[in-house]
């Protein structure tokens, strides 16, 4: 392709802007720069996919190349003087809708109508699934992905055909993530692409390394491509930053490449982070956050507040450590006005009327036999993860052991035997894989056959399944208790962190003669007390029919069941136990909290307490928590995150007893 040019700004030593001729040409996919101004050469190696040319094996050249795409076009753009966000501030259009649309509702549907590039940060329960339907069916565009985790496209669906969706004048395909990632695996050039796309529960999407984010961000740029300003990309999620305010990054990258200027996902925490280098035992370094730069009242350079001995001479033991306190910049609360016009954000308590929330803790008095194991298991255990893990199954009454269940085939080696390369000058040296050692090193290395260390040449191996072994726990009367409060009700919903946890929860149901619909990662399954499955019915219809079912129990895990569903039936969610993912807790919490919520009898979240490790893990929910809310605007800061007790004053504790 023949060289062209263009003009790019650049700031001299008095500050002043000027012009600098770029001369560049597109091959292969490529964007290279056949000459360009010195200063220019951090902008470009900032680019995505900057790759220096001067070392190349075939035709080496001293130029920089870049990767043709949305992202680095954008940055050109930019550097040539170009308003690159003129798309976004474009006043938003303001259409007439037929359904009852609320008015935030219609503020979501007019976004995505008039930048059709869009992520709906809205908490969970205000309604994004119509106002997405309004945009699928208003857009101009026949082909549509809907795109959701597995257990919610039955829900989705349904709510589809509550408002009466016209499918035979769209071509709808729901679909999984895992769907979505095979599909765009499997996809050649020529085939079709859809005009539009939805991805509802967009925070699995954070991790920009995952195989359904490449797959989504994939698809996305097709669309653009094909569609340009016509096509449609639209994120939906109550919970955009589950973990880290670093999760935005990935998912306006796939809406709209190059609108957050870091180009990765590592520059953007170097940006909302303090971070320090850590030394390891193997003398490998590497930068860990230490701490968010949520407040104007941390110290710049060390994130530590102003009355810290190391801001003061007199006071630090360190001399190193001293420096002077200058205040920060809260990086984390400017996120909402950096991402405005791409990101439509919207909080129940300003959208809609709903009872507040109550929370209660109920704590179950641990025998002494239970915290004897439980100091047990967390001075034997390996490291802090494994002792968490292990506590957290005996405080929900129960440990997994791994069982030997027959043997299977040795994986290892072939024929009882592996290969192996040792070092003549060193025979005491030896490498099993030489795939990252050293050409030179190889050259030198003899190969032999040992017996395999694994199966010991009798290429079988033992074959272990997990076994659950229950023990007493005072959880039990505690949810048969409030099994007894919801009785007339009718409705119940139980969440728990382990497989082990769920299938208890579900036999304590059905011995107090409560159906139980369960969710779990192998989908839904309607039990009922005398013993029946329920297969001839829609397990949340099943749910849902208060006037047939007397007593009902929906029973899941948060992150199967806690997603896209709606259970107003119910006024009450119990959680025998939480996992380490604050996601699913703020979403599981809501499947209860929207829009068809009994404004009367109110809602109340119910924790149970045994071991200290559960109140440690609903900290660590509460702390990332209050960052996410800080990313979407929310003000924070007369929230006692420390104490629950204080959240909303109905906190209860009960002495439990077996």
């Amino acid at each position: 392709m023949p060289i062209q040019s263009t003009v790019w700004l650049k700031t001299d030593r008095l500050g002043r802007k000027r012009q600098a001729p770029i001369f560049f040409e597109v091959e292969n996919g490529r964007i290279y720069f056949v000459k360009s101004d010195f200063c220019f050469k951090d902008v470009i190696k900032a680019m995505r996919g900057s790759k220096w040319h001067g070392f190349d094996d075939t035709n080496p050249r001293k130029v920089w190349s870049v990767e043709d795409c949305h992202r680095n076009h954008l940055a050109m753009r930019f550097l040539a003087g170009e308003n690159i966000y003129e798309h976004f501030d474009r006043e938003l259009q303001h259409f007439d809708y037929t359904r009852p649309l609320m008015l935030h509702q219609a503020d979501m549907s007019d976004a995505g109508l008039t930048y059709h590039y869009q992520i709906f940060a809205a908490e969970m329960g205000v309604g994004k699934t119509l106002s997405a339907q309004e945009v699928i069916e208003r857009s101009g565009q026949q082909e549509w992905w809907w795109v959701g985790p597995k257990n919610s496209l039955g829900n989705i669906q349904r709510e589809f055909r509550r408002w009466q969706f016209p499918f035979d004048q769209f071509v709808m395909e729901f679909m999984s993530y895992e769907g979505m990632t095979r599909r765009m695996d499997e996809w050649k050039p020529g085939d079709p692409i859809p005009g539009g796309m939805i991805c509802d529960e967009s925070s699995k999407l954070k991790n920009w390394s995952a195989q359904r984010t490449q797959a989504a961000a994939k698809l996305a740029d097709l669309i653009r491509k094909e569609f340009g300003d016509a096509g449609f990309v639209i994120l939906m999620s109550g919970t955009p930053s589950p973990k880290t305010p670093v999760d935005w990054w990935a998912q306006c990258e796939i809406v709209w490449p190059g609108f957050i200027a870091e180009g990765s996902d590592k520059a953007f925490r170097r940006r909302l982070s303090f971070m320090s280098l850590k030394q390891f035992d193997s003398g490998v370094g590497a930068y860990v956050v230490d701490g968010w730069r949520d407040d104007e009242a941390k110290c710049n350079e060390c994130g530590l507040p102003e009355d810290h001995e190391n801001h003061q001479a007199d006071l630090c033991e360190a001399p190193e450590d001293f420096h002077d306190y200058k205040p920060s910049v809260n990086e984390v609360a400017l996120l909402p006005r950096r991402m405005k016009g791409l990101v439509t954000i919207k909080h129940k308590k300003d959208c809609i009327t709903l009872p507040d929330k109550r929370y209660r803790l109920i704590y179950c008095k641990p025998q002494p036999s239970a915290l004897r194991v439980a100091r047990a298991l967390a001075q034997s255990a390996q490291n802090a993860v494994t002792a968490m893990t292990l506590l957290r199954e005996l405080s929900d009454g129960f440990q997994y052991q791994e069982v030997q269940d027959g043997t299977t085939r040795c994986s290892h080696c072939e024929e009882g035997k592996i290969s192996e390369w040792v070092d003549p000058e060193n025979t005491d040296r030896t490498y099993r894989a030489i795939d990252l050692v050293e050409p030179e090193v190889v050259a030198r290395l003899q190969k032999t056959e040992i017996v395999c260390p694994a199966c010991r040449g009798s290429l079988k191996m033992p074959k272990y399944v997990r076994h659950t072994r229950e023990v007493p726990c005072p959880k039990d009367q505690a949810l048969k208790n409030l099994l007894g409060e919801n009785e007339e009700q009718g409705r119940l919903v139980v969440f728990a962190g382990f497989t082990g946890s769920v299938d208890r929860c579900e036999r304590l149901c059905l011995e107090e003669k409560w159906d139980v619909v369960r969710c779990d990662g192998r989908g839904f399954k309607v039990s009922t007390w005398k013993g029946e499955v329920i297969t001839d019915v829609d397990p949340l219809d099943y749910w849902a029919d208060l006037q047939a079912r007397a007593n009902v129990a929906f029973v899941a895990h948060p992150e199967s069941g806690g997603m896209s569903l709606t259970l107003t039936e119910s006024r009450m969610a119990v959680y025998w136990s939480n996992s380490y993912k604050p996601e699913y807790r703020s979403q599981s919490e809501d499947r209860i909290h929207r829009i068809g919520a009994d404004m009367n009898k109110g809602v109340l979240i119910v924790d149970l307490i045994h071991l200290p490790s559960d109140e440690r893990v609903l900290e660590v929910i509460r702390a990332n928590r209050r960052l996410e809310l800080m990313s979407m605007g929310e003000v924070v800061g007369n929230i006692d995150w420390e104490n629950p007790k204080n959240m909303d004053g109905d906190t209860v504790s009960v002495d439990v007893s077996l």
